[in-house]
């Protein structure tokens, strides 16, 4: 099957720091792939360096087989969107809008978006099952909405390769579930491939086609996640004893063994 996006073990560090070591992994089209790593692991650098925000000191980054470091900013844009974690207030817009604003590498500097354009935004709004937000003010409603409504941009921007870090951060019990399978979903219906730092290894047992785990800026294990994501690695990773519990015959859940036990 062809490769959507590859990384050729990249470097990155800031200043004379090595965040990133190293890193070498493949992500093929409609596939769901989950960062898993501790805080400051560095998998939100490594999602930057994936979108072309941060360029790595050493190695390659292709998509489609075309470098990275080749393509001109607008063209990464229309084959890659981002979801940063933290959602700063923009200047009053409607949430319509913000979602227009992901049509900005189609619809270039000049021109103003077309009747098209809401469209696809309303299109993608009802893919979260959230159309009603459309007339809201972005600055108003909650976090969870609001990163729905940057979901719902990042998928008019492309449905190609979705980065998405930490997406379900800001939302509560029910709807962290309801958010990852409408992106799953997406991987099937559209052969979206999506990358996303996790924190919570069980949201990846559940969703994730694949994972790369990275510790310290290096990938301790990657690969299918019914091959990875294994006690062994998940003490590894986290520095802790873990117990698994069965939820399916084919799932099971992680915890903590001085919960289970204690």
């Amino acid at each position: 099957m062809a490769v959507k996006l590859a990384c050729r073990s990249i470097t990155f560090r800031y200043g004379k720091t090595d965040i990133l070591h190293d890193i070498s992994f493949s992500v093929k089209p409609g596939s769901f792939c989950a960062i898993l790593g501790r805080n400051g692991s560095g998998k939100t650098t490594l999602l930057h360096c994936l979108n072309g925000i941060h360029r790595p000191h050493t190695g390659k980054i292709f998509i489609n087989n075309k470098n990275l470091a080749v393509m001109p900013r607008n063209e990464i844009a229309r084959h890659v969107s981002l979801v940063p974690q933290e959602h700063l207030e923009i200047f009053p817009f409607k949430v319509i809008d913000v979602v227009v604003m992901g049509r900005a590498p189609f619809i270039g500097m000049t021109r103003t978006p077309s009747k098209k354009d809401y469209q696809l935004a309303l299109k993608a709004l009802e893919t979260f099952n959230a159309r009603k937000l459309a007339g809201c003010n972005f600055n108003k409603i909650s976090g969870g909405e609001r990163q729905i409504a940057l979901l719902a941009s990042a998928i008019v921007q492309t449905s190609e390769i979705m980065l998405l870090d930490e997406p379900t951060n800001h939302l509560d019990f029910n709807n962290q579930y309801l958010l990852l399978k409408n992106i799953k979903q997406l991987c099937k219906s559209r052969e979206t491939s999506v990358i996303a730092s996790m924190h919570d290894p069980n949201m990846a047992m559940l969703f994730a086609d694949a994972v790369v785990m990275i510790k310290n800026g290096k990938i301790i294990a990657h690969g299918p996640a019914k091959n990875i994501m294994t006690k062994e690695n998940i003490d590894t990773l986290y520095d802790t004893n873990t117990a698994t519990l069965a939820i399916s015959k084919t799932k099971h859940f992680f915890l903590p063994d001085e919960i289970i036990n204690g």
